[in-house]
C-alpha cells in the first residue's frame, strides 16, 4: 500500500511540475537590461521606481511600435537608475506605457528567467522564448493592410484572434515584432 501511495505521489509530482513548467520564459537580455513583457521574474527583487515613455520622443511620435517604445522605456530607465538589473514593462493601450524598474535581490539566481502571462488561454512570450520544449504549429500574421493600431497591446490581442482562427491545437505564441514591417507570432504546443 505504500508503494501505491509512494508512486500515485511521484506521479501527481511529476504532472504538476510539467504543467506548472509550461508558463516559464528565459528572457532577453536587451542594453544590459532584462526585459519582462506580459511576465514577471521568478527571482526575488526590489522596485526601485517607475518611468514612463517619453511622448516628446521624436522616434516615439513618428512610430509608436513594440520596439521604439521598448527601447524609450529602457533609455528612460537606465537613465533613472544605472544600478537597476531589469524592467517589467507595461503597456496601456490609448494610455502612457510604463516601466516598473527592478534589482534583483543578492544571491538570486535565473535572473532571466519570468513567468508569462496568459490572455484568452495563451501564453504570450515576448522578448522571451519558453524554457519548456515546444512543437512549432504556423505562424500568424495579419493578412491584407494593417493593425487598426500600431500599439502592442491591439498587435497582441489581433495576433491572438489571427492564431485562434488559423489554428487549433496551440497553447502559446511567440511574438517577432518587426519594426517597420510585419509583426507575427509563431504559434506552439508546449510539452
Amino acid at each position: 500500500m505504500k508503494k501505491i501511495t509512494l508512486l500515485t505521489l511521484w506521479l501527481c509530482a511529476m504532472a504538476y511540475n510539467s504543467f506548472s513548467q509550461k508558463d516559464l520564459s528565459e528572457v532577453n537580455k536587451i542594453k544590459g537590461f532584462y526585459v519582462f513583457v506580459d511576465s514577471k521574474p521568478t527571482a526575488e527583487y526590489e522596485s526601485l521606481g517607475e518611468v514612463k515613455v517619453d511622448a516628446n520622443d521624436a522616434e516615439v511620435k513618428k512610430s509608436p511600435q513594440y520596439q521604439v517604445v521598448r527601447d524609450n522605456l529602457i533609455k528612460n530607465a537606465r537613465a533613472a537608475n544605472y544600478t537597476a538589473d531589469g524592467i517589467i514593462l507595461t503597456f496601456i493601450n490609448g494610455g502612457t506605457d510604463k516601466a516598473e524598474i527592478i534589482k534583483f535581490k543578492d544571491g538570486q539566481k535565473n535572473k532571466a528567467q519570468g513567468k508569462v502571462e496568459q490572455y484568452q488561454g495563451v501564453y504570450i512570450f515576448v522578448d522571451c522564448k519558453p524554457v519548456s520544449e515546444n512543437t512549432y504549429i504556423g505562424t500568424a500574421k495579419k493578412s491584407g493592410g494593417a493593425f487598426s493600431s500600431p500599439q502592442y497591446t491591439s498587435v497582441r490581442d489581433a495576433l491572438i484572434k489571427k492564431g485562434k482562427k488559423d489554428f487549433k491545437d496551440f497553447d502559446a505564441l511567440i511574438f517577432k515584432f518587426v519594426e517597420g514591417g510585419a509583426d507575427m507570432a509563431d504559434a506552439v504546443k508546449l510539452k
